[in-house]
């Protein structure tokens, strides 16, 4: 007679990633974990392709490191500033070449879709949002960039998104 194995739920680890060109923010979650958060910053005096290579570098390594199953990011909001849209759209396009090349599935969320995961309001402020990032995961004391804790409120969305209420 065999023993029947119990089968382990398929866990959902998250890199995610706040694009941007000076500085990216990057958190890898799973549950109610954050394993992993910080910031990507290039230096301006280096040209921009390098400052590409390094974002690309930096995503790899953390792919690597933290194997998650999914990156979420953040889709583009433009401003008005166009050369900055584009060049955070191509430290985008690196992020989403590194998932493509380790094999994750890329989910894409608004910037009000994740305000209102995480704090119920699609108009919420950064200090709203963080505040509730706190509250909702935990977190060590040490302060965070505003661009770090964009990536773990990413990271809260794309793991409420996934859980099956019903």
């Amino acid at each position: 007679m065999t023993k029947s194995r119990k089968s382990t739920p398929t866990r959902n680890r998250v890199a995610a990633i706040d694009p941007g060109f000076d500085r990216l923010g990057i958190a890898v979650v799973e549950g109610e974990k954050v394993l992993f958060s910080g910031c990507v910053e290039t230096n301006r005096k280096i040209p921009h392709q390098e400052r590409l290579l390094e974002i690309g570098c930096a995503i790899e390594a953390i792919i690597k490191k933290w194997k998650p199953n999914a990156l979420a990011i953040e889709q583009l909001f433009f401003n008005q500033n166009a050369t900055n849209a584009l060049r955070v759209a191509e430290a985008r396009g690196v992020a989403l070449y590194e998932a493509a090349k380790a094999g994750l599935k890329v989910y894409e969320y608004s910037p009000q879709a994740v305000k209102i995961a995480v704090t119920g309001y699609g108009k919420a402020d950064k200090k709203q949002v963080e505040s509730m990032v706190r509250k909702l995961i935990k977190l060590d004391k040490a302060k965070k960039l505003d661009d770090e804790l964009d990536a773990i409120a990413l990271g809260i969305t794309h793991i409420a998104s996934q859980k099956h209420i019903w």
